[in-house]
């Protein structure tokens, strides 16, 4: 009889899914609310506490998908002080009211021009960020995202599935 050995070392990587930090209410247009101070602050912690419980991979973060929106952008720049953040790409498919599937194919292309990428940030608003947790992990979770708040998701690439693994709310 023959015994085949199957490995099972396929590598997943991980996929930090972030909700903005606190903005302010009050601006010309939506998508010009800056961060508070406390949002920033927000911001920091969720930064210290994927450090902690090292969820950021020596290399730093490969890639970053960003909304736009002036919040989403000052949130990558106050983790960009704090966490090394290779490449970045500012994304109008990761708006609060984009449709998930197009983000998720869009993230899957963009991913396979990476080589073995670790772990990939998105920066984006409620309710895109439950949503698309649902759409990557395949499953009705529809966790609801306080602002700063991350998601960490184990992804395979190849299947184009996640696993959440932990969904950090803040302090």
């Amino acid at each position: 009889m023959l015994w085949l050995e199957v490995s099972h070392t396929e590598k997943y990587m991980k996929l930090l899914i972030m909700r903005h930090g606190e903005a302010q209410l009050v601006a010309d247009s939506d998508m010009q609310r800056p961060l508070t101070k406390a949002g920033i602050n927000q911001v920091k912690q969720t930064a210290a506490w994927l450090i902690d419980n090292d969820l950021i991979p020596k290399q730093g973060i490969d890639f970053a998908f960003v909304s736009p929106y002036l919040r989403t952008r000052q949130t990558f720049a106050a983790l960009n002080e704090i966490l090394p953040i290779n490449d970045v790409e500012y994304s109008q498919d990761i708006l609060p009211c984009s449709v998930t599937s197009i983000a998720h194919d869009y993230l899957d292309t963009k991913l396979s021009f990476l080589e073995q990428p670790e772990c990939v940030l998105m920066v984006s608003h409620m309710p895109f960020v439950s949503y698309f947790v649902d759409t990557v992990c395949k499953q009705h979770i529809s966790p609801l995202f306080a602002t700063a708040s991350v998601a960490v998701i184990e992804y395979d690439l190849k299947r184009s599935h996640g696993k959440l693994i932990t969904h950090f709310q803040g302090i």
